[in-house]
């Protein structure tokens, strides 16, 4: 039986001086789902989604949209038609409001001016939908990256998009904030949207995927449904051999103290009396929350005396 897809990129070529990114990919997309991109890095996965998106022209192959052929040669051209792409990178502009970030370069406009009340309306009533709970009239420069990462998906969601690639949404986010953009996936989901999923979180993938496609040194090499694989499975798909040993042991000698921290404090970024002790054989681990400090902190601490601010350390 013929299956229909919203998207159909196929034999995707793109070549660089000196490297060939992606070899005759092929992807396509299911209406209504979540479709996991995977590979390792360098696999060519976000470089498939550019020229989907229109940031690169692909070389050769065809791009067909809906069932009409497409070939974008702008992300400007790619959002009019629907598809839009939250990136790894976040790319906006601190000194603006939340809002006016989100409708940057169309803000909606009245007898000739830019109509604020309808800009705010606009973004709070995305932002209820998704259950977004931030004030549309913050400058975006004192937020959390997680609420930076929240607003992208709630621009892509603005464009009233039919495809939505999201690169790494989670790599910077709590487990309690992972959750919450599953949920508004979810509700893009069940309202017609399809997802594009880039991520190395292999129990995020088999979580919230109806269809995995792996790619390994800028080729296709199998789509399966979720349902059918492993992390075993995708990891074998990734690195073209079986790993037996996922976590082999270390047979390093811990031996003497090569590096000694004591008491170690700093007001930006903002830690107090750090020690610790590194011996030769041994690997450390630093683990926290990101963005620990409140941005209202730093307005205070800046707004102190140089000798107030000492105090602090």
């Amino acid at each position: 039986m013929e299956t229909n897809y919203i998207l159909e990129m196929r034999h995707i070529s793109k070549s660089f001086p000196g490297v060939k990114a992606l070899d005759d990919v092929t992807l396509c997309v299911r209406p209504g789902t979540v479709h996991s991109l995977m590979g390792e890095n360098g696999a060519g996965k976000s470089t498939l989604m550019n020229c989907l998106f229109g940031i690169y022209s692909k070389d050769s192959g065809e791009i067909i949209l809906d069932g009409e052929k497409v070939n974008f040669h702008s992300p400007s051209e790619a959002l009019n038609n629907r598809v839009s792409m939250v990136h790894q990178e976040l790319n906006q502009v601190p000194n603006q409001t939340v809002m006016e970030n989100l409708w940057l370069g169309r803000f909606p406009l009245k007898y000739k001016l830019i109509d604020e009340k309808r800009i705010y309306e606009k973004t709070k009533e995305i932002f209820d939908d998704l259950e977004i709970d931030i004030d549309p009239k913050m400058k975006v420069g004192s937020l959390k990256v997680s609420q930076k990462q929240m607003i992208e998906i709630a621009k892509a969601v603005s464009y009233d998009s039919k495809i939505i690639v999201m690169d790494e949404p989670t790599s910077s986010l709590t487990e309690r904030e992972v959750e919450h953009i599953f949920q508004i996936i979810n509700k893009l989901v069940n309202k017609g949207s399809s997802i594009i999923y880039i991520s190395h979180k292999m129990e995020e993938i088999l979580r919230i995927s109806n269809d995995v496609t792996v790619m390994r040194d800028g080729k296709w090499i199998s789509t399966n449904p979720a349902r059918e694989l492993t992390t075993d499975n995708i990891i074998q798909k990734m690195v073209g051999r079986e790993l037996k040993d996922r976590y082999p042991k270390r047979n390093a000698k811990v031996g003497k103290v090569m590096l000694e921290v004591k008491n170690l404090s700093s007001a930006a970024p903002c830690f107090k009396n750090v020690s610790f002790e590194l011996h030769s054989g041994e690997i450390i681990g630093i683990a926290g929350w990101l963005e620990q400090s409140e941005p209202k902190y730093w307005k205070s601490y800046l707004a102190l005396e140089k000798k107030e601010r000492e105090k602090l350390l």
